[in-house]
């Protein structure tokens, strides 16, 4: 009797095993994806733009949804877009890889971490992730576009609101502190492959 027990849990197991589907893991391509900074000053008088690289990442998908995720960012490589003299292009980057902003010195690495995801409409995804910059970790949420999505590959993207304070990316002196927005925008253009 307790042979056929076990082998009849064993079938059971087996068949069981037969329907979940383990979940597709996808490698980020960090040369076609894309993270666009937007940083403004107070009541978006003007604000600043630039990229961002990912030094590495994955995405995992079950279906036609992401399911995960881990990304990790090269800070050093912020760059600026919108100022075209040099010598002014410089002075802002390098002041947004200094203690007062990002202290990339120090922490030379974010990452953001997929927690999960959330149909909303379409191919629109509610997201919760985990972001950290400066070594602080916050649970963020945002939209995810997934303009494509197989087993072999992933495009998508999404725009993320950051509220700086949370990350401690402040700017030493108060009245400079109070010009800037509250938050910055990341715009991500994600393309991941088998």
């Amino acid at each position: 009797m307790k042979k056929v027990l076990m082998i009849m849990v064993a079938v059971a197991a087996t068949l069981l095993m037969s329907f979940i589907t383990p979940d597709e893991k996808l490698s980020v391509d960090t040369g076609a994806s894309e993270l666009k900074w937007t940083g403004h000053h107070l009541a978006k008088s003007y604000s600043h733009w630039g990229y961002i690289g990912l030094k590495s990442g994955s995405v995992s998908t079950d279906g036609n949804k992401i399911t995960g995720g881990e990304f990790v960012i090269d800070m050093n490589t912020i760059s600026n877009k919108d100022l075209e003299k040099k010598e002014d292009n410089g002075k802002l980057v390098g002041h947004l890889k200094s203690e007062d902003f990002f202290a990339v010195d120090k922490f030379p690495e974010a990452k953001l971490v997929i927690k999960k995801s959330t149909k909303k409409s379409g191919n629109t995804f509610n997201t919760v992730a985990d972001l950290t910059i400066r070594g602080i970790t916050k649970e963020i949420t945002f939209d995810t576009e997934v303009k494509s999505i197989s087993k072999n590959a992933v495009d998508a993207t999404a725009k993320l609101r950051v509220k700086r304070t949370d990350f401690e990316v402040m700017y030493g002196w108060s009245i400079e502190n109070a010009m800037l927005d509250g938050e910055f925008d990341i715009e991500v253009k994600l393309v991941a492959k088998k």
